[in-house]
C-alpha cells in the first residue's frame, strides 16, 4: 500500500492543532513544531493548513530571504512585480493569515528573521516546523544572538513530536492497514521493527507488509510476513547507513 498523505489524529497532531489555536490569538503570533526526522512534524503541518485554511511553504537547501518572501507573496495571491514589497506593506491591520514553514531547518538566520518580521508587522501568524538542525540555530554561538528577538516571541508556543507508543502504531498505523490484529506479539513486533514507533518508517513497513500479503495471496496480516518486513526494513537501513 502506498504512503498517502491523509491525516492521523495522533497526540501530535492534536497537539500542534491546540498550538495553531494559540498562535493564532496570540499577540507574538509564531510557534514551533520540533522533533526527530519521521515523528510527524509535516503530517502536523498539513493537518494545522486543513483545520485552518493555512498556507503552506515548504522550504529548501540554501532558500534566500527573497525566495521565501516570495512563495509567501505568492500563496497570499500577491503576484507580479512588487509582490515582496507589498507583503511587507500589508501592515497589522489586515486579517490576520497563518503561513506553516516545513523544513525550517533548512532557513538561514536571515530567512527566520524574515518570517519573525512577517509575524510582528504584517498580519502574518507563523508556525516553524524543523528538526534538531533548526533548534541549533538557537544556541550556536554564531546565530544565538542574531536569533533573540525570534526565540522570545516563541516563548512557550512550541511543540515536540516523538515516536508513536505502541497503542498508537496499532490505532493510527496497523489497525487501518490491516484491521484488527489481536495478537499483542504482533503488535509489539510491528512497534519494535518501525523503530518503536517511527511514524513514517511504520507507515513504509505497513506497505511492505501488505506488498508481501498481496505477493502470497494473503488476507490478513501473519508472524511470518512481518518478519520478511521487518527484515526488509533493516536491510533498508544497513544500506542506506
Amino acid at each position: 500500500m502506498a504512503e498517502r498523505r491523509d491525516i492521523r489524529d495522533t497526540k501530535v497532531v492534536r497537539e500542534a492543532l491546540a498550538l495553531a489555536d494559540l498562535v493564532l490569538q496570540s499577540d507574538n503570533p509564531i510557534g514551533e513544531i520540533t522533533g526527530p526526522a519521521g515523528t510527524g512534524k509535516s503530517m502536523a503541518g498539513r493537518a494545522v493548513a486543513d483545520r485552518h485554511g493555512a498556507i503552506r511553504v515548504a522550504a529548501w537547501d540554501g532558500i534566500t530571504r527573497h525566495q521565501m518572501l516570495s512563495s509567501v507573496a505568492l500563496a497570499l495571491g500577491l503576484e507580479g512585480a512588487g509582490a515582496v514589497e507589498r507583503l511587507l506593506r500589508r501592515g497589522e491591520d489586515a486579517a490576520r493569515a497563518l503561513l506553516v514553514v516545513d523544513e525550517a531547518n533548512k532557513c538561514g538566520w536571515r530567512v527566520l528573521e524574515a518570517l519573525r518580521y512577517l509575524a510582528d508587522e504584517c498580519a502574518v501568524a507563523v508556525i516553524l516546523i524543523g528538526t534538531e538542525m533548526y533548534e541549533r540555530q538557537f544556541t550556536s554561538a554564531r546565530t544565538r544572538g542574531l536569533l533573540l528577538q525570534l526565540g522570545s516571541r516563541i516563548g512557550p508556543k512550541r511543540v515536540a513530536t516523538r515516536h508513536l507508543d505502541r497503542a498508537e502504531t496499532y490505532t493510527h498505523v496497523m489497525r487501518p492497514a490491516f484491521g484488527d490484529v489481536p495478537d499483542k506479539e504482533m503488535v509489539t513486533a510491528f512497534w519494535m521493527g518501525c523503530r518503536k514507533g517511527n511514524f513514517r518508517e511504520a507507515v513504509e513497513l505497513a506497505g511492505e507488509c501488505r506488498r508481501i500479503m498481496a505477493h502470497n495471496g494473503l488476507q490478513q496480516l501473519t508472524p511470518s510476513a512481518l518478519e520478511l518486513a521487518v527484515k526488509w526494513m533493516a536491510n533498508r537501513h544497513a544500506v542506506e547507513a
